[in-house]
């Protein structure tokens, strides 16, 4: 299933894990409220926790960006990656990271919030560190990147989940 959302042309990544979708109609793709307001109506329609738009062409792209709605419960397990770095930048919400050494002992925690909250915005996250996301408002909109080509083995979830 394809998506029309504000004049992008959305189109269904069948590969992926979760509800992704690349926009290729336009040379210049623009995210606003009424995009990311379109995108949680959608999750409220299908009950779904996450969707995603992709910036960037393809899975072989040297950049990968992503625009990410998600739902609070929806709660990513500690993982971490093995070759590349990825940035957030929030565009909306509240999103609390947690990191963890390689015992899984909590080790720092972080809440990040969009524009206008007092809270950081933009996080980068190192390569090899162990690090969890956790959605402390209703929605999460976050801009999400990180280097490509994807590589389906490079993020590793560990066995130990710390989650109660």
């Amino acid at each position: 299933m394809n998506l029309s959302i504000d004049g992008l042309q959305l189109e269904r990544e069948p590969l992926s894990r979760s509800e992704a979708y690349y926009c290729r109609n336009a040379a210049a793709v623009v995210i606003d409220a009424r995009v990311i307001d379109a995108l949680k109506a959608h999750l409220e329609t299908t009950g779904g926790s996450l969707i995603r738009i992709c910036l960037h062409s393809g899975p072989d792209d040297a950049m990968h960006e992503m625009v990410i709605v998600q739902r609070r419960g929806l709660d990513f397990k500690p993982h971490k990656h093995l070759t590349k770095d990825e940035s957030y930048h929030m565009l909306e919400g509240r999103l609390r990271v947690d990191f963890y050494d390689d015992s899984g002992r909590r080790t720092r925690s972080l809440t990040l919030g969009g524009p206008g909250s007092g809270l950081p915005s933009l996080l980068r996250v190192r390569c090899g560190v162990w690090h969890s996301t956790h959605p402390e408002t209703d929605f999460t909109a976050v801009h999400e990147s990180r280097p490509g080509p994807f590589t389906r083995n490079d993020s590793i979830a560990h066995t130990w989940d710390p989650r109660p």
